[in-house]
């Protein structure tokens, strides 16, 4: 049974106390859309896609948010809401949600603050930011005093610091998140927390000195991470500290350490010469990349930060080219252990930004997902039971009646032979992703791993009579998220990193 949303169910009295009703409608049309599948419509946590996520999404009516620049036990600002909206959350699956209007962002932190009601001791319910405004207990921001020079001293400083206040039984020595109590952390509902890891993980609220000023002196509300208030620091002291955690980040990594694209656009220009259709040929040099940060839905060791784009079109033709640096290559997964790398792009079809999680039944996505183990097939190097385990006795059917081959029979795109490694599909929510039938599979294109990346390449015609295929229109612009697949990490299905929404604009 769906949800009710609380603003249809509560009483109308907390509708035009704490925020314009307007507001609140436009508000809540936008969180359905795009919030909700994770939080839920009535702001719990609990979303259809909470299964796959973690950390775990927040849960507004406990009215905890980990991201503020207000002190410990206080409620957020804002601005601190709308930024967490804004910038996402590095590092974990909230993204960056620039693609919407800054009006609509404001209208949703103005429902989220909705959404921290809960029922008094007299059953009805209590908005936490209504109840805080009207006892005059609504808190301003920690000043945060300007930045000092980074110095080795103030590094110094912040290493004492550091060992006094025993930081390192959860962060460890070294900063990379695994001290003694690393393992056993856990957050207020139970649900086991890792602390940062300083060397490699994304800051979640911003990598800045303020953020981090802000992060010691607040702390994260409902984790284990304390706040550092006056009484424990001096503001000196947390820029000591600042800047100790800061030189314990690893510079020979890309690390992402938020997720806010500048402008959101992909530039397709248009070439005056033939496509080049190999993804490691040198003309793709000339063309400028795009570097898409990308987010983990679950997390990984060490996860792919960003993925490179580039685009051409010769106006019949679009090509799309994806790099991404991964130290192995994982193929076919012929052993129940393995799982190989692969590739997506997500296009919306009505226009504008759909729920980014594959779309909805109003709002479907056509995707073009690009696999390890097809392109091993269209090579001719495809491994099977009979390479991975040289020495066992291998049966070779030459009969390819449908007797032997039923699915291949049926119609299943998954078990041909493949002629592209690339699958067309469409989706409309979780779960709903289709291939189109083989007729329909018109995106060509390869994949070659080189010197430690990936280089694929995704071409088809600009014009398509299929009513499920994205169409490009010189100078209309096409909403397209990306997502890559690590093998060796384990990732499949709903375990991999994804990007926000790009706008991919082909040059007339």
């Amino acid at each position: 049974m769906a949800a009710v949303s609380p603003l249809n169910a509560a009483p109308a009295p907390l509708q035009s106390t704490f925020a314009a009703e307007s507001a609140l409608r436009a508000g809540q049309a936008v969180y359905e859309q795009h919030c909700a599948a994770c939080h839920d419509s009535n702001g719990d946590g609990n979303g259809p896609a909470a299964i796959w996520l973690f950390p775990k999404p927040r849960n507004f009516s406990a009215g905890l948010f980990k991201i503020q620049s207000t002190p410990a036990g206080s409620l957020p600002s804002d601005e601190d809401l709308f930024g967490s909206m804004t910038r996402g959350l590095g590092g974990s699956s909230m993204p960056s949600f620039t693609y919407l209007s800054e009006k609509e962002r404001r209208d949703v932190v103005q429902y989220v603050k909705y959404l921290t009601a809960q029922a008094g001791a007299d059953g009805k319910r209590v908005n936490k930011f209504e109840e805080a405004k009207q006892q005059g207990q609504l808190a301003a921001s920690i000043p945060v005093p300007p930045e000092p020079p980074l110095t080795l001293d103030s590094i110094t400083k912040g290493q004492e610091l550091f060992a006094r206040l025993q930081c390192a039984t959860c962060h460890g020595e070294t900063g990379g998140g695994d001290g003694p109590n690393a393992l056993t952390l856990k957050d207020n509902f139970g649900i086991l927390i890792p602390p940062r890891d300083f060397n490699t993980g994304a800051f979640r609220g911003g990598a800045t000195g303020r953020d981090l000023y802000l992060r010691i002196a607040s702390g994260l509300a409902g984790t284990p991470m304390p706040p550092f208030t006056d009484e424990v620091l001096k503001p000196e002291e947390r820029w000591d500290l600042v800047h100790y955690v800061q030189s314990l980040r690893r510079k020979d990594i890309e690390v992402n350490d938020i997720l806010a694209p500048e402008d959101g656009r992909i530039t397709v220009a248009k070439s005056r010469r033939a496509l080049p259709l190999d993804p490691v040929n040198p003309e793709w040099e000339r063309i400028e990349s795009v570097r898409v940060p990308l987010n983990p839905l679950w997390p990984e060791p060490s996860p792919i930060p960003a993925v490179a784009v580039r685009a051409l079109h010769d106006g019949k033709r679009v090509a799309i080219l994806l790099q991404w640096r991964d130290a192995i290559a994982n193929g076919a997964p012929v052993r129940v252990q393995d799982f190989q790398d692969a590739a997506a792009l997500q296009f919306a079809l009505n226009g504008g930004t759909p729920f980014l999680g594959m779309g909805d039944a109003k709002n479907p996505v056509n995707i073009w997902q690009w696999k390890a183990g097809w392109q091993q097939e269209v090579d001719g190097q495809r491994q099977d039971v009979n390479t991975e385990y040289a020495s066992m006795h291998v049966d070779v059917y030459h009969d390819t009646t449908p007797l032997y081959r039923t699915a291949e029979a049926a119609g299943n795109l998954l078990a041909r032979i493949h002629s592209s490694p690339i699958e067309d599909a469409n989706a409309r929510g979780f779960g709903t992703m289709t291939s189109q039938p083989l007729k329909s599979q018109n995106v060509q294109g390869k994949g070659v791993w080189r010197d430690d990346f990936w280089n694929v390449l995704y071409v088809r015609e600009l014009k398509s009579k299929d009513a499920d295929d994205v169409k490009f229109v010189s100078g209309k612009p096409v909403s397209v998220a990306f997502a890559i697949w690590n093998g060796e990490q384990r990732d499949r299905n709903g375990r991999k990193v994804i990007s926000n929404w790009f706008q991919l604009i082909l040059e007339p």
